[in-house]
Protein backbone atom coordinates (compact mmCIF):
# COMPACT_ATOMS: atom_id res chain seq x y z
CA UNK A 1 0.00 0.00 0.00
CA UNK A 2 1.40 3.41 -0.87
CA UNK A 3 0.40 6.90 0.13
CA UNK A 4 1.31 10.17 -1.57
CA UNK A 5 2.51 13.03 0.60
CA UNK A 6 0.03 15.85 1.00
CA UNK A 7 1.10 19.41 0.23
CA UNK A 8 -1.73 20.80 2.39
CA UNK A 9 -1.06 21.16 6.12
CA UNK A 10 -3.42 18.89 8.03
CA UNK A 11 -5.67 20.22 10.75
CA UNK A 12 -4.93 17.16 12.88
CA UNK A 13 -1.73 15.09 12.86
CA UNK A 14 -2.19 11.55 14.20
CA UNK A 15 0.83 9.55 15.34
CA UNK A 16 0.11 5.82 15.03
CA UNK A 17 -1.94 3.80 12.54
CA UNK A 18 -3.65 1.22 14.74
CA UNK A 19 -7.28 1.13 15.83
CA UNK A 20 -7.12 4.34 17.88
CA UNK A 21 -5.26 6.35 15.24
CA UNK A 22 -7.34 5.20 12.28
CA UNK A 23 -10.75 5.73 13.86
CA UNK A 24 -9.51 9.12 15.05
CA UNK A 25 -8.61 9.98 11.45
CA UNK A 26 -12.08 8.97 10.31
CA UNK A 27 -13.68 11.18 12.95
CA UNK A 28 -11.48 14.12 11.93
CA UNK A 29 -12.73 13.88 8.37
CA UNK A 30 -16.34 13.46 9.54
CA UNK A 31 -15.93 16.74 11.42
CA UNK A 32 -14.91 18.47 8.20
CA UNK A 33 -11.21 18.73 9.01
CA UNK A 34 -8.06 17.40 7.31
CA UNK A 35 -6.24 14.45 8.87
CA UNK A 36 -2.78 13.02 8.30
CA UNK A 37 -1.41 9.87 9.94
CA UNK A 38 2.24 8.97 10.56
CA UNK A 39 3.35 5.47 11.56
CA UNK A 40 6.83 4.05 12.03
CA UNK A 41 5.85 0.58 10.75
CA UNK A 42 5.21 -0.53 7.17
CA UNK A 43 1.57 -1.18 6.18
CA UNK A 44 0.01 -4.19 7.88
CA UNK A 45 -1.02 -5.87 4.63
CA UNK A 46 0.62 -8.74 2.79
CA UNK A 47 2.92 -9.52 5.70
CA UNK A 48 1.56 -12.92 6.67
CA UNK A 49 0.34 -11.46 9.95
CA UNK A 50 -1.10 -13.89 12.48
CA UNK A 51 -3.10 -12.56 15.40
CA UNK A 52 -1.68 -12.98 18.90
CA UNK A 53 1.58 -14.69 17.85
CA UNK A 54 4.70 -12.83 19.10
CA UNK A 55 7.32 -11.33 16.82
CA UNK A 56 6.89 -9.94 13.32
CA UNK A 57 6.00 -6.47 12.11
CA UNK A 58 2.37 -6.15 13.21
CA UNK A 59 1.00 -3.36 15.38
CA UNK A 60 -1.29 -3.99 18.37
CA UNK A 61 -4.46 -3.89 16.27
CA UNK A 62 -3.22 -6.29 13.60
CA UNK A 63 -1.98 -8.65 16.31
CA UNK A 64 -5.22 -8.57 18.31
CA UNK A 65 -7.72 -11.41 18.49
CA UNK A 66 -10.45 -9.20 17.06
CA UNK A 67 -12.70 -9.64 20.10
CA UNK A 68 -14.23 -7.11 22.45
CA UNK A 69 -15.81 -4.98 19.73
CA UNK A 70 -19.17 -6.69 19.28
CA UNK A 71 -20.67 -5.21 22.43
CA UNK A 72 -23.83 -3.74 20.99
CA UNK A 73 -25.47 -3.71 24.42
CA UNK A 74 -23.83 -3.53 27.87
CA UNK A 75 -23.68 -6.90 29.62
CA UNK A 76 -24.84 -5.38 32.92
CA UNK A 77 -26.26 -2.07 34.20
CA UNK A 78 -23.85 0.84 33.91
CA UNK A 79 -23.54 1.46 37.65
CA UNK A 80 -22.83 -2.23 38.28
CA UNK A 81 -20.02 -2.21 35.73
CA UNK A 82 -18.56 0.98 37.21
CA UNK A 83 -18.63 -0.61 40.66
CA UNK A 84 -16.73 -3.64 39.32
CA UNK A 85 -14.06 -1.34 37.92
CA UNK A 86 -13.88 0.52 41.21
CA UNK A 87 -13.54 -2.64 43.33
CA UNK A 88 -11.24 -4.63 41.05
CA UNK A 89 -9.20 -1.51 40.38
CA UNK A 90 -8.55 -0.96 44.10
CA UNK A 91 -10.28 2.42 43.93
CA UNK A 92 -7.63 3.80 41.58
CA UNK A 93 -9.58 3.64 38.29
CA UNK A 94 -10.71 6.95 36.77
CA UNK A 95 -14.45 6.38 37.00
CA UNK A 96 -15.30 9.51 34.97
CA UNK A 97 -13.23 8.09 32.13
CA UNK A 98 -14.84 4.66 32.50
CA UNK A 99 -18.33 6.16 32.60
CA UNK A 100 -17.66 7.95 29.32
CA UNK A 101 -16.32 4.74 27.83
CA UNK A 102 -19.22 2.55 28.92
CA UNK A 103 -21.87 5.07 27.90
CA UNK A 104 -20.42 5.26 24.40
CA UNK A 105 -19.34 1.66 23.83
CA UNK A 106 -22.52 0.10 22.37
CA UNK A 107 -23.06 3.00 19.99
CA UNK A 108 -19.44 3.01 18.86
CA UNK A 109 -19.54 -0.74 18.22
CA UNK A 110 -22.68 -0.27 16.13
CA UNK A 111 -20.86 2.52 14.26
CA UNK A 112 -18.14 0.03 13.33
CA UNK A 113 -20.72 -2.45 12.10
CA UNK A 114 -23.27 -0.14 10.48
CA UNK A 115 -21.29 2.88 9.27
CA UNK A 116 -17.89 1.36 8.52
CA UNK A 117 -19.45 -1.97 7.45
CA UNK A 118 -16.94 -4.02 9.42
CA UNK A 119 -18.31 -7.58 9.56
CA UNK A 120 -18.57 -9.54 12.79
CA UNK A 121 -18.76 -13.28 13.36
CA UNK A 122 -21.65 -14.59 15.39
CA UNK A 123 -20.96 -15.07 19.08
CA UNK A 124 -19.68 -18.59 19.73
CA UNK A 125 -19.59 -20.49 23.04
CA UNK A 126 -15.81 -20.85 23.05
CA UNK A 127 -15.32 -17.09 22.93
CA UNK A 128 -16.50 -14.51 25.44
CA UNK A 129 -17.41 -11.91 22.84
CA UNK A 130 -18.22 -11.44 19.19
CA UNK A 131 -15.18 -11.38 16.91
CA UNK A 132 -14.32 -9.22 13.93
CA UNK A 133 -14.19 -11.36 10.79
CA UNK A 134 -10.53 -11.99 10.06
CA UNK A 135 -9.60 -11.04 13.63
CA UNK A 136 -6.85 -8.42 14.01
CA UNK A 137 -5.45 -8.71 10.46
CA UNK A 138 -8.96 -8.44 9.06
CA UNK A 139 -9.78 -5.44 11.23
CA UNK A 140 -6.72 -3.49 10.14
CA UNK A 141 -7.57 -4.06 6.47
CA UNK A 142 -11.12 -2.76 6.96
CA UNK A 143 -9.80 0.33 8.75
CA UNK A 144 -7.22 1.03 6.04
CA UNK A 145 -9.98 0.94 3.46
CA UNK A 146 -12.15 3.27 5.53
CA UNK A 147 -9.46 5.95 5.84
CA UNK A 148 -8.46 5.56 2.19
CA UNK A 149 -12.07 6.13 1.15
CA UNK A 150 -11.99 9.40 3.08
CA UNK A 151 -8.79 10.69 1.52
CA UNK A 152 -6.65 10.48 4.65
CA UNK A 153 -2.90 10.69 4.14
CA UNK A 154 -0.82 7.98 5.83
CA UNK A 155 2.96 8.18 5.87
CA UNK A 156 4.37 4.80 6.79
CA UNK A 157 7.90 4.07 8.05
CA UNK A 158 8.32 7.52 9.56
CA UNK A 159 9.03 7.68 13.29
CA UNK A 160 7.87 10.61 15.40
CA UNK A 161 10.69 11.72 17.70
CA UNK A 162 9.57 15.07 19.14
CA UNK A 163 6.43 17.11 19.64
CA UNK A 164 6.56 20.68 18.34
CA UNK A 165 5.10 23.61 20.27
CA UNK A 166 4.72 27.34 19.79
CA UNK A 167 5.66 30.07 22.26
CA UNK A 168 2.42 29.60 24.20
CA UNK A 169 2.95 25.89 24.75
CA UNK A 170 0.38 24.83 22.15
CA UNK A 171 1.32 21.56 20.43
CA UNK A 172 1.67 22.34 16.73
CA UNK A 173 3.03 19.17 15.15
CA UNK A 174 5.79 16.60 15.35
CA UNK A 175 9.32 16.02 14.15
CA UNK A 176 9.71 12.74 12.28
CA UNK A 177 12.61 10.64 11.09
CA UNK A 178 12.49 8.39 8.02
CA UNK A 179 14.82 7.15 5.29
CA UNK A 180 14.35 10.57 3.71
CA UNK A 181 15.73 12.32 6.78
CA UNK A 182 14.27 14.61 9.43
CA UNK A 183 11.02 16.47 8.75
CA UNK A 184 8.84 18.80 10.80
CA UNK A 185 5.13 18.19 10.23
CA UNK A 186 2.84 20.99 11.36
CA UNK A 187 -0.84 20.80 12.28
CA UNK A 188 -3.47 22.48 14.39
CA UNK A 189 -3.54 19.63 16.94
CA UNK A 190 -1.84 16.26 17.51
CA UNK A 191 -3.21 12.88 18.62
CA UNK A 192 -0.86 10.32 20.17
CA UNK A 193 -1.87 6.76 19.27
CA UNK A 194 1.60 5.22 19.37
CA UNK A 195 0.83 2.21 21.57
CA UNK A 196 2.47 0.99 24.75
CA UNK A 197 6.07 0.60 25.88
CA UNK A 198 6.23 -3.18 26.27
CA UNK A 199 9.29 -3.43 24.03
CA UNK A 200 11.24 -0.75 25.94
CA UNK A 201 12.96 -2.79 28.63
CA UNK A 202 14.31 0.27 30.41
CA UNK A 203 10.80 1.70 30.78
CA UNK A 204 9.44 -1.68 31.90
CA UNK A 205 12.02 -1.95 34.67
CA UNK A 206 11.42 1.65 35.72
CA UNK A 207 7.63 1.66 35.70
CA UNK A 208 6.45 -1.95 35.88
CA UNK A 209 9.23 -3.61 37.87
CA UNK A 210 11.43 -6.68 37.49
CA UNK A 211 8.75 -9.30 38.27
CA UNK A 212 6.93 -8.55 35.04
CA UNK A 213 9.89 -7.25 33.04
CA UNK A 214 11.79 -10.50 33.59
CA UNK A 215 8.89 -12.85 34.41
CA UNK A 216 6.91 -12.60 31.16
CA UNK A 217 7.47 -13.30 27.49
CA UNK A 218 6.69 -10.52 25.04
CA UNK A 219 3.54 -11.40 23.11
CA UNK A 220 2.64 -7.80 22.28
CA UNK A 221 3.96 -5.59 19.53
CA UNK A 222 7.79 -5.74 19.63
CA UNK A 223 8.12 -2.26 18.12
CA UNK A 224 6.05 -0.47 20.78
CA UNK A 225 8.90 1.32 22.54
CA UNK A 226 7.07 4.11 24.35
CA UNK A 227 7.80 6.81 21.77
CA UNK A 228 4.60 8.72 22.49
CA UNK A 229 5.05 8.51 26.26
CA UNK A 230 8.57 9.89 26.05
CA UNK A 231 7.55 12.77 23.78
CA UNK A 232 4.64 13.67 26.04
CA UNK A 233 6.77 13.48 29.18
CA UNK A 234 9.04 16.15 27.70
CA UNK A 235 6.01 18.47 27.79
CA UNK A 236 5.18 17.63 31.41
CA UNK A 237 2.49 15.00 30.77
CA UNK A 238 1.11 13.03 33.71
CA UNK A 239 1.35 9.23 33.78
CA UNK A 240 -0.90 7.05 35.92
CA UNK A 241 -1.04 3.50 37.34
CA UNK A 242 2.24 2.59 35.72
CA UNK A 243 2.70 -0.83 37.31
CA UNK A 244 -0.41 -2.25 35.60
CA UNK A 245 -0.12 -4.50 32.53
CA UNK A 246 -2.36 -6.50 30.22
CA UNK A 247 -0.90 -10.01 30.36
CA UNK A 248 -2.40 -13.21 28.94
CA UNK A 249 -1.76 -16.88 29.43
CA UNK A 250 0.22 -18.63 26.72
CA UNK A 251 2.05 -21.92 26.16
CA UNK A 252 5.66 -22.80 25.45
CA UNK A 253 5.06 -22.25 21.73
CA UNK A 254 3.54 -18.80 22.43
CA UNK A 255 0.18 -20.08 21.29
CA UNK A 256 -3.15 -18.75 22.45
CA UNK A 257 -3.01 -20.45 25.83
CA UNK A 258 -5.63 -22.12 28.02
CA UNK A 259 -7.68 -19.00 28.77
CA UNK A 260 -8.41 -18.55 25.07
CA UNK A 261 -8.24 -21.92 23.32
CA UNK A 262 -9.68 -24.13 26.07
CA UNK A 263 -11.95 -21.47 27.53
CA UNK A 264 -14.59 -24.06 28.45
CA UNK A 265 -12.12 -26.37 30.21
CA UNK A 266 -9.83 -24.15 32.25
CA UNK A 267 -12.41 -22.91 34.84
CA UNK A 268 -13.08 -26.55 35.79
CA UNK A 269 -9.45 -27.31 36.67
CA UNK A 270 -7.06 -25.88 39.23
CA UNK A 271 -3.91 -23.85 38.70
CA UNK A 272 -0.83 -24.82 40.70
CA UNK A 273 2.49 -23.03 40.85
CA UNK A 274 5.76 -24.95 40.82
CA UNK A 275 5.54 -25.39 44.59
CA UNK A 276 2.12 -27.07 44.17
CA UNK A 277 0.19 -24.13 45.61
CA UNK A 278 -3.09 -22.81 44.26
CA UNK A 279 -2.87 -19.06 43.67
CA UNK A 280 -6.14 -18.03 41.98
CA UNK A 281 -9.90 -18.61 42.12
CA UNK A 282 -10.08 -20.48 38.82
CA UNK A 283 -13.87 -20.50 38.68
CA UNK A 284 -14.16 -16.75 38.17
CA UNK A 285 -10.67 -15.67 37.08
CA UNK A 286 -10.09 -14.27 33.60
CA UNK A 287 -7.01 -14.60 31.43
CA UNK A 288 -5.50 -11.28 32.51
CA UNK A 289 -5.91 -12.03 36.22
CA UNK A 290 -4.49 -15.54 35.89
CA UNK A 291 -1.53 -14.43 33.79
CA UNK A 292 -0.65 -11.52 36.07
CA UNK A 293 -0.78 -13.94 38.99
CA UNK A 294 1.57 -16.37 37.25
CA UNK A 295 4.08 -13.57 36.67
CA UNK A 296 4.52 -13.40 40.46
CA UNK A 297 4.80 -17.16 41.03
CA UNK A 298 8.06 -19.08 41.57
CA UNK A 299 9.81 -19.63 38.21
CA UNK A 300 7.05 -17.56 36.53
CA UNK A 301 5.05 -20.53 35.29
CA UNK A 302 2.22 -22.82 36.38
CA UNK A 303 0.27 -25.94 35.49
CA UNK A 304 -3.47 -26.31 34.89
CA UNK A 305 -4.61 -29.64 36.36
CA UNK A 306 -7.86 -31.41 35.42
CA UNK A 307 -9.13 -34.95 35.02
CA UNK A 308 -10.92 -37.22 32.56
CA UNK A 309 -14.37 -35.99 33.61
CA UNK A 310 -13.53 -32.50 32.39
CA UNK A 311 -11.83 -33.65 29.20
CA UNK A 312 -14.86 -35.78 28.36
CA UNK A 313 -17.19 -32.78 28.75
CA UNK A 314 -15.44 -30.94 25.90
CA UNK A 315 -13.50 -33.53 23.85
CA UNK A 316 -13.58 -31.41 20.69
CA UNK A 317 -12.06 -28.44 22.52
CA UNK A 318 -9.33 -30.65 23.94
CA UNK A 319 -8.52 -32.25 20.58
CA UNK A 320 -8.49 -28.91 18.75
CA UNK A 321 -5.64 -27.39 20.75
CA UNK A 322 -2.66 -26.88 18.39
CA UNK A 323 0.26 -29.18 19.22
CA UNK A 324 -1.78 -30.51 22.11
CA UNK A 325 0.30 -33.68 22.28
CA UNK A 326 3.23 -31.50 23.37
CA UNK A 327 1.25 -29.16 25.62
CA UNK A 328 -0.91 -31.64 27.58
CA UNK A 329 0.80 -34.10 29.90
CA UNK A 330 -1.27 -37.18 30.75
CA UNK A 331 -0.82 -39.82 33.47
CA UNK A 332 -2.84 -42.46 35.27
CA UNK A 333 -1.85 -41.15 38.70
CA UNK A 334 -1.19 -37.72 40.15
CA UNK A 335 2.27 -38.85 41.25
CA UNK A 336 3.23 -39.82 37.70
CA UNK A 337 1.76 -36.56 36.40
CA UNK A 338 3.92 -34.61 38.87
CA UNK A 339 7.10 -36.19 37.49
CA UNK A 340 6.15 -35.16 33.97
CA UNK A 341 5.71 -31.51 34.96
CA UNK A 342 8.72 -31.17 37.27
CA UNK A 343 6.75 -31.06 40.53
CA UNK A 344 7.17 -33.05 43.72
CA UNK A 345 4.73 -36.01 43.59
CA UNK A 346 3.77 -35.95 47.26
CA UNK A 347 3.11 -32.21 47.22
CA UNK A 348 1.00 -32.37 44.06
CA UNK A 349 -1.14 -35.19 45.47
CA UNK A 350 -1.52 -33.34 48.78
CA UNK A 351 -2.65 -30.17 47.00
CA UNK A 352 -5.27 -32.04 44.96
CA UNK A 353 -6.46 -34.04 47.98
CA UNK A 354 -6.92 -30.85 50.02
CA UNK A 355 -8.83 -29.26 47.19
CA UNK A 356 -11.05 -32.33 46.70
CA UNK A 357 -11.86 -32.42 50.42
CA UNK A 358 -13.18 -28.86 50.23
CA UNK A 359 -15.46 -29.42 47.22
CA UNK A 360 -19.17 -29.31 47.97
CA UNK A 361 -22.11 -28.14 45.89
CA UNK A 362 -19.97 -26.68 43.12
CA UNK A 363 -17.76 -24.66 45.46
CA UNK A 364 -14.51 -25.25 47.32
CA UNK A 365 -14.56 -23.02 50.38
CA UNK A 366 -12.44 -22.99 53.51
CA UNK A 367 -9.22 -22.95 51.50
CA UNK A 368 -6.64 -20.13 51.63
CA UNK A 369 -7.86 -19.29 48.12
CA UNK A 370 -11.42 -20.58 47.63
CA UNK A 371 -13.01 -21.68 44.40
CA UNK A 372 -16.38 -19.99 44.33
CA UNK A 373 -17.73 -21.48 41.08
CA UNK A 374 -17.32 -24.61 38.95
CA UNK A 375 -15.57 -26.62 41.65
CA UNK A 376 -15.55 -30.38 41.20
CA UNK A 377 -13.24 -33.07 42.49
CA UNK A 378 -10.20 -34.02 40.44
CA UNK A 379 -10.45 -37.77 41.01
CA UNK A 380 -11.03 -39.56 37.70
CA UNK A 381 -7.94 -40.83 35.85
CA UNK A 382 -6.28 -40.22 33.59
CA UNK A 383 -5.14 -36.86 34.93
CA UNK A 384 -4.12 -33.98 32.69
CA UNK A 385 -1.79 -31.01 33.01
CA UNK A 386 -1.58 -28.10 30.61
CA UNK A 387 2.09 -27.32 31.15
CA UNK A 388 3.73 -24.90 31.27
CA UNK A 389 1.27 -22.02 31.40
CA UNK A 390 3.36 -18.88 31.09
CA UNK A 391 2.48 -15.17 31.17
CA UNK A 392 2.70 -13.22 27.91
CA UNK A 393 2.99 -9.44 28.11
CA UNK A 394 0.67 -7.75 25.62
CA UNK A 395 1.13 -4.14 26.72
CA UNK A 396 1.16 -1.94 29.83
CA UNK A 397 -2.19 -0.57 31.00
CA UNK A 398 -0.55 2.28 32.85
CA UNK A 399 0.17 5.30 30.70
CA UNK A 400 -0.79 8.86 29.94
CA UNK A 401 -3.60 10.32 31.99
CA UNK A 402 -6.30 11.83 29.81
CA UNK A 403 -9.58 13.65 30.34
CA UNK A 404 -12.94 12.33 29.18
CA UNK A 405 -12.36 14.46 26.08
CA UNK A 406 -9.11 12.51 25.41
CA UNK A 407 -6.95 15.53 26.26
CA UNK A 408 -3.50 14.68 27.63
CA UNK A 409 -3.22 16.08 31.14
CA UNK A 410 -0.11 17.62 32.67
CA UNK A 411 1.17 16.96 36.18
CA UNK A 412 -1.25 19.56 37.53
CA UNK A 413 -4.12 17.68 35.81
CA UNK A 414 -4.61 20.48 33.29
CA UNK A 415 -4.88 19.78 29.54
CA UNK A 416 -1.73 20.25 27.46
CA UNK A 417 -3.02 22.55 24.69
CA UNK A 418 -3.46 20.80 21.38
CA UNK A 419 -2.45 17.32 22.56
CA UNK A 420 -4.80 14.30 22.64
CA UNK A 421 -4.23 10.56 23.09
CA UNK A 422 -6.03 7.24 22.66
CA UNK A 423 -5.27 3.54 22.60
CA UNK A 424 -2.81 1.60 24.73
CA UNK A 425 -0.75 4.73 25.35
CA UNK A 426 -3.37 5.89 27.88
CA UNK A 427 -4.26 4.55 31.32
CA UNK A 428 -7.74 3.25 32.07
CA UNK A 429 -7.24 0.28 34.41
CA UNK A 430 -5.39 -0.71 37.55
CA UNK A 431 -4.34 -3.91 39.30
CA UNK A 432 -1.77 -5.17 41.77
CA UNK A 433 -0.54 -8.34 43.46
CA UNK A 434 -1.41 -9.19 47.05
CA UNK A 435 -0.76 -12.12 49.39
CA UNK A 436 -3.25 -14.72 50.66
CA UNK A 437 -2.15 -17.67 52.80
CA UNK A 438 1.49 -16.96 52.00
CA UNK A 439 0.88 -17.07 48.21
CA UNK A 440 0.95 -14.07 45.90
CA UNK A 441 -2.09 -13.56 43.75
CA UNK A 442 -3.48 -10.62 41.77
CA UNK A 443 -6.60 -8.56 41.25
CA UNK A 444 -7.08 -6.03 38.44
CA UNK A 445 -9.80 -4.23 36.55
CA UNK A 446 -8.87 -5.07 32.94
CA UNK A 447 -11.71 -7.61 32.64
CA UNK A 448 -14.32 -5.90 34.79
CA UNK A 449 -17.08 -6.18 32.23
CA UNK A 450 -17.36 -4.80 28.69
CA UNK A 451 -13.73 -3.71 28.66
CA UNK A 452 -10.89 -4.55 26.28
CA UNK A 453 -7.94 -2.87 24.64
CA UNK A 454 -9.54 -2.72 21.20
CA UNK A 455 -12.81 -1.37 22.58
CA UNK A 456 -11.15 1.42 24.57
CA UNK A 457 -9.04 2.32 21.53
CA UNK A 458 -12.24 2.56 19.50
CA UNK A 459 -14.10 4.77 21.96
CA UNK A 460 -11.31 7.17 22.86
CA UNK A 461 -9.96 7.19 19.31
CA UNK A 462 -13.31 8.52 18.13
CA UNK A 463 -13.44 11.06 20.97
CA UNK A 464 -9.87 12.21 20.31
CA UNK A 465 -10.55 12.65 16.60
CA UNK A 466 -13.69 14.67 17.13
CA UNK A 467 -12.25 16.88 19.88
CA UNK A 468 -8.91 17.45 18.15
CA UNK A 469 -10.73 18.42 14.94
CA UNK A 470 -13.02 20.79 16.80
CA UNK A 471 -10.09 22.59 18.42
CA UNK A 472 -8.08 22.73 15.18
CA UNK A 473 -10.98 24.11 13.18
CA UNK A 474 -11.70 26.74 15.83
CA UNK A 475 -8.07 27.87 15.76
CA UNK A 476 -8.07 27.93 11.96
CA UNK A 477 -11.21 30.08 11.90
CA UNK A 478 -9.67 32.56 14.35
CA UNK A 479 -6.46 32.84 12.35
Amino acid sequence: MSRKSSTVQPDVLILGAGMAGLVAAIEVTEAGARAAVVDKLPPMIGKGIRAIIPGGPANDTARAGGGGLGRFELEAPLEELLDRHRVRGWGRVDLDLMRTYLERLPGDCRWLRDDLKIPFLERRPIFASTLVRGRGPGLIRYLYQAVEDRGVTIQFQARAVKLLTDESGQVTGARTRSENGIADLHAGTVILATGGYQANHEMLLKYVGPDIAYGTVLTGCPTNTGDGHLMALELGAQMANLSTCHIRTTDKFYGEGPSRRIRLIYPLGIYLNMECQRFIDEGIADSDTIANSIAYQPRNKAALIFDEKVRAMYPDVYKAYPRGEEVFQVAQSLEDLAIKIDMQPARLKKAVDEFNAAVKDGKALGLPIPKTENAQKIDTPPFYAFYPVIPGLNHPLGGLKISSAAQVLDRDSKPIPGLYAAGSIVNWAFGKPYTVGGVRTYMGSYNSGDSSGLATALVFGRIAGREAARQALASRDVS
